[in-house]
């Protein structure tokens, strides 16, 4: 039986990154922490990553997984920070967490090792660390994939970010409580479905205004790369109508499109469909699911 909800334990939600591919120095790559139940799950690894995660206070031996959306590179150009950290700060000793992402995982894990064979090569000749220490075990997902671990439950969902071929979203419940990362994605069915009654829902946003007026001011190569990238990316519009499909308690948008707009022209929008609880993230802001302390946030 579930503990009451007097005793429940929350899931606390940090953003780590909440950019794009474009650098920011406020805005770090996509990322974001999860604690559950004596666990730590990062999700994503984008630029900047490995020291938004030490300025949030998480525990690096706590680290249980590492799960991946997509290999985009915003999303992972920085888990080779994270893997070597760990490697050499000797956070982990015998295997790293556990690292779940799409199909083509390995290989990509396979060639960042083979990048920095001569530094492996070099700190395994010191006789400090080996080899096992640093190569993670791998799952590369499909849909409906689940995983329970103690108390918490994770079910990754596919999503609809093609061209992108795999790209998954993530529903974490623990003690009836839920948050539901969507990774990259345009409106689609299976959003929808995994957010029902989320108590966080954390998407990804794109000014809506902003990227068509983009589009309408560009010409040639450049008009048909943002008439590409506004395609599989959900507009700020579309995502308050996800809200009320799903029935999600908390908005939290993040990975941010501003398009030369501002946080409340994302809520403008989102407003005209959803009247729930809508944040506009950034990085550090930390949320949590317990009744009245849904925002932890702190800075702005």
């Amino acid at each position: 039986m579930s503990p009451s909800p007097h005793f429940a334990r929350s899931i606390t939600l940090t953003l780590l990154g909440t950019g794009t591919p474009i650098p920011d120095r406020d805005r770090h790559g996509p990322s974001q922490v999860l604690e559950l139940d004596g666990d730590v799950v990062l999700i994503d690894c984008g630029a900047g990553t490995l020291h938004r995660f030490l300025e949030a206070g998480s525990n690096v031996n706590a680290i249980s997984h590492i799960l991946l959306t997509h290999l985009h590179s915003d999303h992972v150009s920085g888990l080779n920070d994270f893997l070597w950290a760990g490697w050499v700060g000797r956070w982990w000793v015998g295997a790293p967490p556990l690292l779940v992402g799409p199909p083509g995982t390995t290989e990509f894990v396979e060639r960042l090792l083979h990048a920095f064979e001569e530094d492996i090569r070099l700190r395994t000749e010191e006789g400090a660390v080996t080899r096992s220490d640093l190569m993670p075990k791998i799952v590369e997902l499909e849909d409906g994939w689940s995983l329970n671990r103690g108390d918490w439950h994770m079910v990754a969902f596919a999503v609809d970010h093609k061209p992108v071929q795999h790209a998954f979203g993530f529903r974490f419940e623990l003690d009836g409580q839920a948050v539901v990362i969507s990774g990259d994605t345009r409106m689609c069915d299976n959003v929808v479905k995994y957010a029902e009654q989320a108590d966080i829902l954390v998407h990804e946003v794109a000014w809506e205004k902003g990227m068509k007026l983009a589009i309408t001011q560009s010409e040639g190569v450049e008009r048909a790369r943002f008439e590409r990238i506004f395609s599989y990316h959900t507009s700020s519009l579309e995502i308050g109508e996800i809200s009320v499909l799903a029935d999600v308690k908390h908005l939290v948008l993040s990975h941010l499109m501003l398009a030369g707009g501002k946080p409340e022209d994302l809520i403008s929008d989102v407003r005209q469909s959803f009247q729930g609880q809508v944040t506009v993230g950034y990085d550090l802001a930390k949320f949590s699911t317990l009744p009245n302390s849904t925002s932890l946030e702190s800075g702005g």
